[in-house]
């Protein structure tokens, strides 16, 4: 199954640069991510080859 990586960049009040990663459960697709939220960020995903997951950048 694979799971996806969805990573978001902020600012906080102060102007530091904050990077929020999220990771969802298997059975959540792309579009179901789209419309939870609708800030701007990439789309990675973590496959899994039998106990060893493999993470693939886009």
């Amino acid at each position: 199954m694979t799971r996806r990586v969805v990573e978001t960049k902020a600012a906080t009040l102060d102007n530091e640069q904050l990077t929020i990663i999220t990771v969802f459960e298997k059975v959540v697709n792309k579009e179901q991510i789209k419309k939870m939220s609708g800030f701007s960020k990439t789309h990675d995903v973590l496959i899994q080859r039998g106990n060893v997951w493999e993470y693939k950048a886009k």
